[in-house]
């Protein structure tokens, strides 16, 4: 046991922090304090402090003032765990996560997380894709990300394949290792869970925001940020929208429509003929960028 936490204090203290991209103010040594693991508005300030100090948050601010942009992004836990080697990429199966298949950590949990990803995003970004372009289903880095699989070094991919990037949360009870996206309990064997990022988010009738599948979720963001609701097109339905089909997904017809201006772009997902693989019956999703809560259009937390 006492191996086990040398090596978990190691990596919060060294391999979750250690970026050139952020700000330095984050207390490093300190992160393994239980004080600082609390969900606490003091550890949320500071966590959303060190976030806005990272060079890769800016990508994912809001560019336009339309309600349904936004940029809080959560994560988020699987109910069900992985199956024996079953790789983290190759679930949910559906584009849109079930309601009550997966639980949102904690807010300063869920900073903690984020805060680490931004500090090392290319690596962890280039190992994502590489391991969904393993999985049997999905289409291949290269043509979903912001030229990140391209332009990372093969040496930093088996840098990052051979250590951990632990997150503690949980008030220190779990870990979440960034590159393998999953979550594990630290002081007994457990199983390992699938851990999402969410940025996408989908609502269909009254249902809360249900985070999307991160490779659909990406080509929606290489979409908003070529504005693509300035391509409008008129569509067999009648509908004035730029269309974007999405690959990587076993729901033939799977594609989203954007609609409006600048400040009034709305977006959704649709098919062509049946509706969405364990969402519902339906044939049109809505779907935001950001975080929001269910009773509001703005992001909360």
């Amino acid at each position: 046991m006492s191996n086990h936490k040398e090596k978990q204090g190691a990596m919060c203290t060294g391999k979750m922090v250690d970026s050139g991209s952020c700000s330095s103010s984050f207390p490093q040594a300190e992160e393994t304090s239980p004080d600082l693991l609390k969900n606490t508005p003091s550890n949320i300030a500071r966590l959303e402090d060190v976030i806005d100090h990272c060079k890769a948050r800016q990508k994912y601010l809001a560019r336009t003032r339309s309600p349904s942009d936004g940029e809080d992004v959560r994560w988020y836990f699987c109910k069900v765990p992985l199956v024996g080697k079953e790789l983290a990429a190759s679930v949910p199966r559906t584009e849109i996560v079930g309601k009550g298949d997966y639980f949102r950590f904690s807010m300063r949990d869920s900073l903690a997380l984020e805060a680490s990803f931004l500090k090392r995003e290319e690596e962890l970004l280039s190992y994502w894709w590489k391991e969904y372009a393993e999985c049997s289903e999905g289409p291949k880095s290269s043509h979903l990300t912001f030229d990140v699989a391209s332009d990372a070094d093969s040496n930093e991919l088996d840098m990052v394949d051979e250590e951990r990037v632990g997150v503690p949360v949980k008030g220190g009870l779990y870990e979440v290792d960034l590159v393998k996206r999953h979550c594990f309990p630290v002081y007994w064997h457990g199983e390992n869970r699938r851990v999402l990022r969410g940025h996408w988010f989908a609502r269909k009738g009254s249902l809360d925001w249900l985070p999307l599948r991160e490779d659909i979720a990406e080509q929606l963001e290489i979409a908003y940020h070529r504005q693509v609701w300035h391509r409008r097109t008129f569509q067999p339905s009648g509908l004035f929208a730029a269309r974007i089909d999405v690959q990587g997904t076993t729901t033939e017809g799977l594609h989203a429509l954007f609609t409006g201006e600048d400040d009034t772009w709305e977006a959704w997902l649709g098919v062509d003929s049946s509706g969405f693989s364990g969402v519902g019956r339906g044939n049109v999703v809505k779907v935001r960028r950001g975080y929001s809560s269910s009773g509001s259009s703005k992001p909360t937390q």
